[in-house]
């Protein structure tokens, strides 16, 4: 099998998502897959598109839109970052819709970066199959107060959002996750992404590798398709 790779619109979003889809053979799982936030040239919906080509191999439809906050938009104040993040989610619920509506398959999320603290409320929400959460941070203030002028008192900033916060979203989640972090990563501390990790609910597995914040090792890569291979059954005769 091969792929087909498609460019289909979500609700609330200026560019299309891309499908990419077995060329052939039944469709056996779903993947949303989404992208972390960079100036690097893969930091769009382009960043996983061979991975989603290699599982479309073995039998799995992927989603991988272009997100917006704050890739967009930076982020600026308590209300209008709710609303915002809000409005993220609900350009990602239309695609789970999407892929819902290729049958009733095993989902999984995967998510790097600002991509991987979305994914972990959308599986709050869905009850996925599986998840794998890549160089993420417990709190959305944990990126958006050291690189942002953000406007009124920061504990403040911190309470509002703690609602939607991915250390507070993956303790509800119960799904089996895989955490991968670099151990040269600028910006994520040891202990940041042990405080993540130890939120979540068993079953979960935390990885770390001889990586920065860009997690591109190919050992990285090949321990996530094991992983999503296993947890959606792909790895099963065909």
């Amino acid at each position: 099998m091969s792929a087909i790779v498609d460019e289909v619109p979500l609700q609330g979003t200026e560019e299309p998502a891309f499908l990419i889809s077995p060329e052939s053979g039944p469709t056996r799982a779903a993947v949303l897959f989404l992208h972390w936030f960079d100036e690097a040239p893969n930091a769009n919906r382009t960043q996983f598109v061979d991975e989603a080509v290699t599982l479309a191999e073995t039998g799995a439809v992927s989603l991988l839109p272009q997100l917006s906050f704050p890739w967009g938009t930076p982020p600026a104040e308590s209300e209008a970052d709710l609303r915002r993040i809000e409005a993220e989610m609900t350009a990602l619920r239309s695609g789970i819709e999407l892929l819902s509506s290729r049958g009733e398959l095993p989902l999984a999320v995967v998510g790097h970066d600002f991509g991987a603290m979305y994914g972990a409320l959308l599986m709050a929400e869905v009850e996925p199959a599986c998840g794998v959460m890549i160089a993420a941070t417990p709190r959305w203030a944990d990126w958006f107060l050291p690189f942002w002028p953000i406007a009124g008192d920061r504990f403040d900033y911190m309470r509002s959002l703690d609602p939607v916060d991915p250390v507070n979203a993956v303790s509800r989640v119960t799904a089996p996750l895989l955490f991968q972090f670099g151990k040269q990563d600028f910006y994520i501390a040891p202990m940041t992404g042990l405080e993540l990790f130890r939120s979540a609910n068993d079953p979960k597995t935390i990885e770390t590798y001889d990586a920065g914040h860009e997690m591109e090792l190919e050992s990285i890569r090949e321990d996530r398709a094991r992983f999503l291979v296993e947890h959606l059954g792909l790895g099963e005769d065909q």
